[in-house]
């Protein structure tokens, strides 16, 4: 390999570099999350969840392990959040199931029990594996889940409006108190409304030192802005 590799450097001299190519990726990219700060920076009540997501990124340690588990809420997650290195970011691929999430936050904290683990759930996804709270508070590990609560399933409801102008079968409860049924189960919950309770509310959860669920009201008429919609 050493060989191989030192007869071919003489043939990158004088080769065209990739610089303006880069370069221009950087400004688009700039370009694109000064676009995304009029949603991160919103301070709408209900809750956007760009600013939801925003908060936690700001909030999490700089090795934290955050899970996403939901539909149209983990792909504004997916879209704003940048981890330093591997592994920091979990969640189980565009053909993966909801419901995942907090199965990869136990494994992830047993394995990695210094660090904070946060599960950024849609309340849809939430629903799928609400028990596995019992198991975390059995098993004394105390991970933290915020939900997006929006009460519909975003993922389905609004390209179903989009292309339809019209919805079937994509709502959930309105504000349905699943930080009540993680307390009930012996951990942490509280409900938040307003963008600037969320980052206390991250507070007081992981102080607790139980399983938590920070259940902040989300606004469902925010939709995440896809480019395009597949007829």
């Amino acid at each position: 390999m050493k060989s191989a590799l030192a007869q071919l450097a003489p043939a990158l001299d004088g080769a065209p570099t990739h610089r303006t190519w880069i370069d221009g990726l950087r400004e688009a990219e700039t370009a694109a999350r000064q676009r995304d700060q009029s949603m991160t920076n919103s301070d709408s009540s209900p809750v956007h969840p760009a600013r939801l997501i925003a908060e936690v990124d700001r909030f999490a340690d700089p090795d934290a392990i955050i899970v996403g588990d939901g539909g149209d809420f983990v792909s504004f997650a997916g879209r704003l959040i940048e981890r330093r290195e591997p592994g920091l970011w979990i969640d189980p691929g565009p053909f993966g199931c909801l419901g995942s999430g907090p199965g990869y936050a136990m494994a992830a904290k047993l394995a990695r029990p210094d660090r904070q683990v946060i599960v950024l759930a849609g309340d849809g996804a939430f629903g799928f594996s609400a028990m596995e709270f019992d198991t975390m508070v059995r098993h004394r590990i105390p991970v933290v889940c915020v939900v997006g609560n929006n009460g519909i399933w975003g993922l389905e409801k609004h390209p179903m409006q989009s292309m339809l102008g019209a919805s079937v079968a994509a709502d959930l409860g309105k504000s349905t108190r699943y930080d009540k049924v993680v307390e009930a189960l012996g951990g942490y919950g509280e409900i938040v409304e307003k963008p600037q309770g969320i980052r206390p509310a991250l507070e007081r959860a992981f102080k607790s030192g139980v399983p938590a669920c920070i259940n902040v009201i989300c606004d469902p008429t925010a939709e995440y802005p896809r480019s395009s919609v597949l007829m």
